[in-house]
């Protein structure tokens, strides 16, 4: 075989990797969102105690962040007036409606709540999900704005759920003015998902690599830079952890890994019969308990 064959072989090879990477990583940070109004129902249907909230609750408003991005956000306040405040991180392809399964709870506890669409979700203009990276950035952003307005007096706790608890704790290591921090089935990685998700389609799961050269090529977005738990080495921000004994897509082993890498006080919630992003809505009163005494603890 002569050596033009081969380069011709090679080259085929490696434009042929190049091409399936950019298609897979087009649709790892392009998946389809749900609009505003799947989001409401899901929760209307789904979470008994979000149907006690209206449209009208949500005080809407805007957060423009590091890079001019625009984040639609929102304030559902407390029924008394109080100095304590939560901000709320959804999952991926959900929209800030998502959060009212945790709202219900903090009312009912006396904060105010803010929530707001990750990049490139909800209402907020399309954007490829960078896994947590770009997200942190915009969640300090969200938080120095609500500082701005309510004055540096309040108190604040940080809540995330999957995507939003990665951006939870990645934002942690930008040493946050908060109290606490709720982890709600939170990836420390995202590579092995990935890995997960690109083997079910038929495809060898090392695929993720050449995926993750062409999200940063043509998005900006390194893969195997999206993880969460090296932003808590450092970490001294109290962490509830809690995640689903049943989570088949993000294993709790992530929430095991991230309880024993931080170095602040931490606890570590499994719920019994919970699939992904499902305690609050398998175990409601368990849940809230749980917040309860964490924050008679630590907060």
């Amino acid at each position: 075989m002569s050596l033009v064959i081969v380069l011709i072989l090679v080259g085929t090879l490696v434009a042929t990797l190049l091409f399936m990477g950019a298609y897979i990583a087009k649709i790892i940070v392009g998946g389809k969102r749900q609009t505003m109004e799947e989001s409401w129902q899901w929760q209307m249907e789904h979470v008994p105690g979000a149907r006690a909230f209206q449209r009208s609750d949500f005080k809407d408003y805007i957060v423009k962040s590091y890079d001019g991005y625009e984040l639609h956000a929102a304030e559902v306040l407390a029924e008394t007036e109080t100095d304590r405040w939560m901000i709320m991180a959804h999952g991926y392809t959900d929209t800030r409606y998502g959060m009212l399964k945790y709202i219900q709870f903090f009312h009912r506890l006396g904060f105010h709540c803010v929530c707001y669409d990750e990049r490139g979700h909800g209402e907020n203009r399309p954007y490829p999900c960078s896994y947590g990276i770009r997200e942190a950035k915009d969640l300090m952003e969200v938080l120095s704005d609500l500082y701005r307005r309510k004055g540096e007096g309040i108190r604040v706790g940080l809540l995330g759920e999957s995507l939003g608890a990665a951006t939870v704790m990645t934002a942690l290591k930008y040493k946050p003015k908060v109290e606490f921090a709720v982890d709600d089935c939170g990836f420390v990685e995202i590579v092995p998902i990935l890995k997960a998700g690109i083997k079910k389609a038929g495809l060898p799961s090392w695929m993720v690599y050449p995926a993750s050269l062409m999200g940063k090529l043509r998005y900006g977005v390194n893969f195997t830079a999206a993880r969460p738990i090296d932003s808590l080495t450092e970490n001294t921000v109290p962490m509830l952890i809690m995640h689903g004994e049943e989570d088949n897509f993000i294993f709790p082993s992530h929430s095991e890994r991230a309880k024993e890498t931080t170095k602040g006080y931490a606890e570590l919630h499994l719920i019994p019969g919970a699939g992904h992003a499902g305690s609050a809505i398998v175990a409601p009163e368990t849940y809230l308990k749980i917040l309860q005494d964490f924050l008679e603890k630590k907060a």
